[in-house]
């Protein structure tokens, strides 16, 4: 029964995190990476309780009820229906990847990853795409992927951050692609510093109306593979780690702190929008976190319209990291979401087909 009741304080703790900024009260982010666990355990718990002694199952059973706004963010229910539902002419096909540099730094594969993931995107004959962890480069026998992406996937709209350059060539940063005309597009720079990453907008018109799509890639923990390595010791009890855990503690930290201060800006930005929204991005967090109730406020969160169970989108560190996301303004129906299980990354593509509800709803304002 104590360990019970001790599971309940630290699932309440984490459920309580989308209403407290990291900024101002950091450790509770902690105890949200074992939000599916402490989950877990809950059930456990009242299952088992209802066989030996049914009123304690009660307290299990009142957590649950009360964190049930986390718990829901977190599941999908929704039972694949076995078919992809084919694409209309009314209907928007999007897609939101971290595809890691293309394999950049892959040192023996780097021109199959490329080439493997064009393949898997062009394969999704998509309408817009948010790219994020992207690279593209002008040097001679280097790959243009900003001009080679345009092309292949007849995709000829675009706008891209690029902030970090090598040389005036070589460029970083994170991409929209659109089948339809930009009439408008920025960037706001979300935090500061020499590593800090920009949100950016593409305003695009797909008949009578004008869409805001947002794409962002918001802080890492910046693990290096040192720190991978501490963690991999760690995690099969190889090593009690307590030299490295202080150094990955403080870089999570620092992470958690920097993304909800991101998190207001583009939570901000989102809401002032004149125009329906497609949000995308790698948020680099859960959605028990703060960063994710933040950003999404009332939008949709495609995975939970249409997904099912956990929804992994992150290939390391734990079996439940869903870090990747696709929101949409209520003005749009998801009428599909998919997640594409590749290795290619260490992030897997998403993938939603959304409508607009109604037509003509917002008229483009090319003079705005």
């Amino acid at each position: 029964m104590i360990i019970n009741f001790a599971v309940v304080l630290l699932f309440l703790a984490a459920c309580t995190a989308p209403y407290i900024s990291p900024a101002w009260f950091w450790p509770i982010s902690f105890i949200t990476l074992a939000f599916p666990f402490l989950l877990l355990i809950l059930v456990i718990f009242l299952i088992g309780w209802l066989f030996f002694n049914y009123r304690y199952a009660l307290l299990s059973l009142i957590a649950i009820l009360l964190g049930w706004k986390s718990i829901s963010a977190f599941v999908a229910f929704h039972m694949p229906s076995g078919n992809i539902p084919a694409t209309t002419a009314e209907s928007i096909t999007v897609m939101s990847y971290n595809v890691s540099q293309f394999g950049l730094y892959r040192e023996r594969d780097s021109k199959y990853t490329r080439q493997a993931m064009f393949a898997l995107i062009k394969k999704q004959e998509l309408d817009i795409a948010c790219f994020q962890d992207y690279y593209t480069s002008e040097k001679k026998n280097d790959f243009n992927n900003r001009e080679d992406i345009s092309r292949e996937m007849k995709l000829p709209y675009r706008f891209f951050s690029s902030d970090f350059n090598r040389d005036g060539m070589q460029h970083w940063g994170s991409i929209i692609y659109s089948r339809y005309p930009i009439i408008a597009s920025d960037k706001v720079k979300m935090s500061d510093g020499p590593l800090s990453e920009s949100l950016i907008y593409a305003d695009v018109v797909k008949g009578d109306d004008t869409i805001r799509v947002v794409n962002m890639h918001l802080e890492s923990y910046r693990f290096n593979e040192k720190d991978y390595k501490a963690i991999r010791k760690i995690k099969n009890q190889e090593d009690t780690g307590l030299i490295a855990t202080k150094s990955i503690m403080q870089k999570m930290r620092e992470a958690y702190i920097r993304r909800s201060q991101q998190a207001d800006i583009v939570g901000g930005f989102i809401r002032q929008s004149p125009y329906p929204v497609i949000v995308c991005g790698d948020f680099n967090d859960t959605p028990a976190s703060y960063t994710y109730f933040t950003i999404k406020g009332n939008l949709q969160d495609a995975f939970l319209q249409k997904g099912l169970g956990v929804g992994r989108t992150f290939s390391g560190l734990a079996p439940t990291l869903r870090i990747d996301y696709i929101f949409v303004s209520k003005d749009f129906k998801v009428n599909s979401f998919r997640r594409i299980s590749s290795d290619l990354s260490d992030h897997y593509p998403v993938i939603a087909n959304i409508s607009l509800v109604g037509s003509g709803l917002t008229e483009v304002q090319v003079n705005k």
